[in-house]
């Protein structure tokens, strides 16, 4: 009976149990829910932030391979037209005629200007692609800026939502356990009255149990008295009886005592005469003698 009252108290106590343990796995649950949402908020700016510099860098890339490649470009124009404008001043050297100088001079200035027009041209795409990076950076500083604010913004948000939420996950918790504490205190409660009835029925048994004992042993007793009683009273009367019989054999002990006492007196005082007699003969016999 001990070993099933143990059995139920300890299914009762992991019912009781898995109720804490139940709120505790929904509280964790919630709150693990909650941080990995708050943390996929706050790196979701990081990774736009990432692939945002990914896509940056590819550009970046981009625009250098092909900046190097007009100027790979423009160098191999630049030198093929610098080699044409030495090939020209070679022929030049070779003319004597002054028109013909003059034109050739003419021409070599324009190919020469051409070629400063390019070199112009290529300085001028350079330095407006510098600016435009220039403009670019201070874009992505504000947007890294704004980044960083609304980072922030969100990590101060899930700061205080965590903390609410926690908040109210330990209210959750503490009320679980104090409705715990207030179901084991009635179970152990009933369980104690239940015992001490128990406990109390079982010591009025015991108590009427002895009662009835107390009777029977008195009744037994009762009765033994009274066959005391009786055995007294017959020994009590026999015991007289042989009182009686000793007293009547005494006294006739007393009576043969005095009777054999007087014939022992009688008996020594024929002794004593019948001495006296044989020695007054053996004194009359001595003299007789003599």
């Amino acid at each position: 009976e001990a070993l099933g009252e143990n059995l139920d108290g300890k299914k009762e106590s992991e019912e009781d149990q898995s109720k804490s343990c139940k709120q505790k796995e929904e509280s964790r649950l919630k709150l693990a829910k909650l941080l990995r949402c708050g943390t996929e908020l706050v790196t979701n700016i990081q990774v736009a932030t990432d692939i945002r510099e990914i896509h940056r860098r590819v550009e970046e890339e981009e625009i250098k391979r092909q900046r190097l490649e007009k100027l790979e470009n423009e160098v191999k124009t630049s030198q093929d037209k610098f080699d044409e404008i030495t090939m020209k001043w070679k022929e030049g050297k070779q003319k004597r005629i002054p028109q013909d100088l003059w034109d050739m001079l003419r021409a070599q200035q324009v190919h020469c200007a051409g070629l400063i027009e390019d070199k112009n041209k290529l300085i001028s795409e350079l330095q407006q692609e510098l600016r435009t990076k220039d403009d670019q950076y201070v874009k992505d500083l504000k947007k890294q800026s704004d980044d960083i604010c609304l980072l922030l913004e969100r990590m101060e948000e899930q700061v205080k939502s965590v903390m609410k939420t926690f908040r109210q996950e330990l209210h959750h918790i503490e009320k679980a356990y104090e409705v715990e504490r207030q179901e084991l205190l009635a179970g152990n409660k009933k369980k104690w009255e239940q015992a001490l009835q128990a406990h109390n029925a079982k010591e009025l048994e015991c108590l009427m149990n002895r009662i009835e004992k107390v009777e029977d042993y008195g009744k037994q007793l009762d009765r033994q008295r009274i066959r005391d009683c009786e055995e007294y009273n017959t020994i009590k009367v026999k015991l007289e009886q042989d009182v009686q019989i000793l007293d009547q054999q005494l006294q006739k002990m007393k009576a043969t005592y005095q009777l054999n006492q007087e014939k022992l007196e009688y008996n020594l005082q024929v002794l004593k005469k019948r001495d006296e007699e044989s020695t007054v003969i053996k004194s009359q016999q001595k003299r007789k003698i003599n």
